[in-house]
């Protein structure tokens, strides 16, 4: 259960975690974006669907509203064929996540993202999702006209569950370098996730759990056909023993956009 659940959190989260760490749009300007995710771990994998908006509301100012929903998950050839009912499947769709940006003019930006604490039929239904606050600083620059890099640092703060359960605080640590080769864009970067706390029950920390820490590199391109389309593609791995499992996950997405 634990490797499902693991799997599923980093689906979601790794596809939208902040909706990235560059500038934002010009005002009155926005984004629709919906895609696929893979994600295979060992004898687990799943496909999952992302879908995410975004909208710049005045100069620097913008918000954002992001979902992901699993469509087939096995592990070991057997398949979670009906979400409703089978407690060894991730929820129906993940938690939403609305985002706030604020974009300063020296390249610096300010984030809140703020999961809600809801989510689709599965074990433990609402009562087993949290609120979480995840306040960011963000810093991108210009090194050539080609070349931009895109950074941030967050502090996520997950609240108590109704299963009385309240997940890991983490410091994430986030770095990404575009180099535009005009309507090709490749990309390499990499997140950090370090717990700082143990994940507790009823108030107090859990006996025998540790903290760890999660790293993933990813690589991928964004493609931008013209002022209305675009798309981009992506591979992700997850390397930490104590954070994902045993067994490295491994994360292919792939999504288009409608600019407007």
């Amino acid at each position: 259960m634990k490797k499902v659940l693991t799997a599923a959190l980093l689906c979601a989260v790794s596809a939208f975690a902040t909706w990235d760490y560059f500038p934002v749009k010009p005002a009155g300007k926005g984004e629709v974006k919906a895609g696929v995710v893979y994600m295979m771990q060992d004898k687990l994998s799943g496909l999952g669907i992302n879908a995410g908006a975004r909208f710049s509301v005045i100069e620097g100012l913008e918000i954002a509203a992001m979902l992901n929903f699993p469509i087939t998950w096995s592990y070991d050839g057997d398949s979670c064929s009906d979400f409703n009912d089978s407690d060894e499947c991730p929820p129906s769709f993940s938690q939403p996540t609305i985002g706030l940006r604020y974009w300063l003019p020296m390249g610096l930006g300010i984030a809140l993202d703020v999961d809600l604490p809801f989510q689709g039929k599965a074990e433990g239904d609402n009562d087993g999702a949290n609120l979480t606050f995840t306040p960011a600083v963000q810093y991108s620059t210009k090194f050539t006209e080609e070349l931009e890099l895109g950074s941030q640092v967050s502090f996520s703060i997950p609240l108590e569950n109704g299963n009385k359960e309240t997940p890991e605080m983490e410091l994430g640590i986030g770095l990404e370098l575009d180099y535009s080769l005009g309507l090709v864009t490749p990309y390499v970067g990499v997140d950090v996730a370090l717990q700082l706390t143990k994940p507790q029950y009823d108030g107090k920390d859990i006996p025998g759990a540790k903290t760890a820490t999660g790293i993933i590199p990813k690589v991928g391109a964004i493609f931008t056909f013209n002022e209305m389309f675009g798309a981009d593609a992506g591979v992700a791995f997850g390397i930490g023993e104590d954070y994902f499992g045993e067994e490295m996950p491994i994360l292919i997405s792939a999504n288009f956009s409608f600019f407007f």
